[in-house]
Parts: structure tokens; C-alpha cells; sequence
């Protein structure tokens, strides 16, 4: 038995019959049916309160800035996600894991037709991609230097036609005396055509490749892409995208979050208006109605107080925890003078 600085002893003897008691209690036998009684006549206060009741829009949104938003973030979270990244990467698992035992066949079936069915998203794609000046460029420059090419191997050619070369090398320099410049003005010109005919080409091929890009024969190449590696295990992929690659990946990501994203006006209206209309929904439903929206009954709350509880509380008891988490919660009423009160009461 601890001391206490109770000084009337027969409040001090209740104080410790009640610290036994509440130890009984919570070491016992007795703990899951002490915790169901506790949870049933908590959810049937839940029944009574709405969510509006308990808590405000406002009060959400300011707790979920203060740690989405302001909260400084430790050094250690990034050196946390590399190792998880590494281990993931390295973890034996993807050697014995094929793509269709994640993804069923039906699953990619329904992906690629709702891919499929967005065909707007699919057009534009196409025109930014063939109307962007660097892909026009690098057209024109491939085909520029192909026939550059193939006028170089024609030079080669006549060399093989007895005057042939001569004649040329003579047209090429009554050219250069009649126009100094006319041979890098040739080459310009011809530069130039190629860059146009290449950007018109592109343009016209794009009705022609939406053509070819129908939904059925889209649908056609994924699952055939999909047929084609699916049964290969995961651990294949490891070749294209390393260990270093993926810890980079996800500091990258971390990093771009919490010293862009989370400091932007955009993502702070992403919290708020998620918040809003959850609370627009939800606000004047009772507790327990949105437990069971979101799946959660009672024997599921009652299994995970069972599944903690009891080696949580052991833990605290065996440390000598448990009994002075009581104390320091029944002693307050104990020395408060109340219970002399009542005893006085009572023998006057």
C-alpha cells in the first residue's frame, strides 16, 4: 500500500479500496465485459449527438493546418522513407509475386476501358504532342539530315560515271563564282522547306492518327501489352528503377511537399473545401450513423479494445504503471474534502 497524504483513515481506506478495485478491474478476468458495457453505452450516446454538436467545421480545419500545413517536419522522415523504400525494393516478396496475383484480369479489363472512354483527354494529348515545336524540330532535323545524307551518297555515286564528277564539281563552281553564297543559301532554303513540310505533315497527320488510335484498337494494344507481362514476377521491374532511384523518388516527393505543396494557397482550398463538404454531408448526422458509413460496428470497436488493451495494460502493470496512472486519478477526490463531508454529514 503507498502513502498518501489522506489524514482521515477512513477515507483513506476507501481511497485504497477504490485503487483495488479499479486495478481488479482492469487485470481481470472481467475487462472485456467492463469494456463492452463502457462501449455500448458510449455508442448509445453517440446515437443522441450529431456530428455538428461535437465539433465545428472551423475547429477540423484549424487542426488540420496546424500539422497539414504549418507543423515543422523532422529530418528524420525523409531518412525514415529511404530505408522503407530500400527494404521494399530489396524485400523477397517480389520474386514469388506475379502482376496478376495484385491485378485480376477483370480489374485491367475495367481500367483500360474507362482509360479507353476518355477520349477527349486522348485527342488533346495527341495535338499538344504533335503540334510542340520540339517535336517539329526534331522532325525536321532527322529528315534535313537524311537527305543531306542521301545527296552525299549521290556525290559518291557520280564519282562512278567517267565525267560525271567533273561535271558536277564544274556546276558547283560556276555556282559558287556567280553567287558566293548561294550554296549556304540553298542549304537555309532547304532547311527551312523541310521544317514546314514537316510541321504541315504532322498537323494533317493528326486526324489520321486519332484514326488509327480507335478505342478498340487501343483497348486491343493494353491488353495485349498486359497479357504480355503479367505473369512475369515483379522482381523483373527492379532492372528499371533502382533502389537509389526509388529512395530519390519518394525524398523527391517529400520534399516538393512540404516546401512547395503544403505551402500553397492551392492546397490549403484543397483541405477546406474537403472538410466543408464532408461537414455539408455529415454535420447533422448522429455519431453512430457515420460509423456505419464508413463500415465500423460495434464488434469491430470491441476487437481492436480487445486486440491493444489488455497487453497495453499489462505492460503498465508489470512496470508498476498502472496502479499510479489510478492514484493520480482518484487521489484528487480523495483530498478534496468531500468524502469527510459526506462522513460527517452522515454521524451528525
Amino acid at each position: 500500500m503507498m502513502t498518501t497524504s489522506i489524514q482521515h483513515p477512513v477515507v483513506a481506506a476507501l481511497y485504497e479500496a477504490h485503487v483495488e478495485h479499479a486495478l481488479a478491474l482492469l487485470t481481470g478476468d472481467g475487462l472485456q465485459a467492463h469494456l463492452a458495457r463502457e462501449l455500448d453505452a458510449d455508442l448509445a450516446n453517440a446515437e443522441r449527438l450529431t456530428l455538428n454538436q461535437v465539433v465545428t467545421r472551423e475547429q477540423i480545419k484549424a487542426t488540420a493546418h496546424t500539422y497539414a500545413v504549418h507543423m515543422p517536419m523532422a529530418g528524420g522522415i525523409p531518412e525514415l522513407v529511404g530505408d522503407i523504400a530500400r527494404v521494399l525494393h530489396a524485400h523477397p516478396i517480389h520474386d514469388d509475386t506475379r502482376l496478376t496475383d495484385i491485378i485480376s484480369d477483370q480489374q485491367v479489363r475495367e481500367i483500360v476501358n474507362k482509360a479507353v472512354e476518355m477520349r477527349e483527354v486522348r485527342e488533346r494529348l495527341v495535338h499538344e504532342v504533335l503540334g510542340n515545336p520540339l517535336l517539329v524540330d526534331l522532325a525536321s532535323d532527322l529528315i534535313y539530315r537524311g537527305i543531306k545524307g542521301y545527296l552525299a551518297q549521290g556525290n559518291e555515286a557520280a564519282r562512278g560515271i567517267p565525267g560525271a564528277s567533273t561535271l558536277m564539281g564544274l556546276g558547283k563552281s560556276v555556282l559558287s563564282k556567280a553567287s558566293p553564297n548561294l550554296e549556304k543559301t540553298l542549304d537555309e532554303g532547304l532547311h527551312n522547306y523541310v521544317r514546314k513540310s514537316t510541321k504541315a505533315t504532322l498537323q494533317h497527320s493528326e486526324e489520321a492518327l486519332l484514326k488509327k488510335l480507335s478505342d478498340q484498337a487501343l483497348r486491343d494494344l493494353a491488353l495485349d501489352v498486359w497479357a504480355g507481362v503479367k505473369h512475369r514476377p515483379a522482381s523483373d521491374f527492379r532492372q528499371y528503377v533502382s533502389a537509389d532511384s526509388l529512395e530519390e523518388f519518394f525524398v523527391i516527393g517529400y520534399e516538393y511537399w512540404r516546401g512547395e505543396l503544403r505551402k500553397s494557397s492551392y492546397y490549403a482550398t484543397v483541405i477546406d473545401v474537403s472538410i466543408d463538404s464532408f461537414f455539408d454531408k455529415y454535420g447533422d448526422h448522429s455519431l453512430v450513423y457515420l460509423l456505419v458509413e464508413v463500415g465500423v460496428t460495434r464488434d469491430m470497436i470491441l476487437a481492436e479494445f480487445m486486440r491493444f488493451a489488455p497487453p497495453i495494460i499489462a505492460v503498465l502493470h508489470g512496470n508498476g504503471m498502472l496502479e499510479g496512472i489510478i492514484r493520480r486519478q482518484l487521489l484528487p477526490f480523495y483530498t478534496s474534502g468531500r468524502v469527510e463531508a459526506v462522513l460527517a454529514a452522515r454521524e451528525g
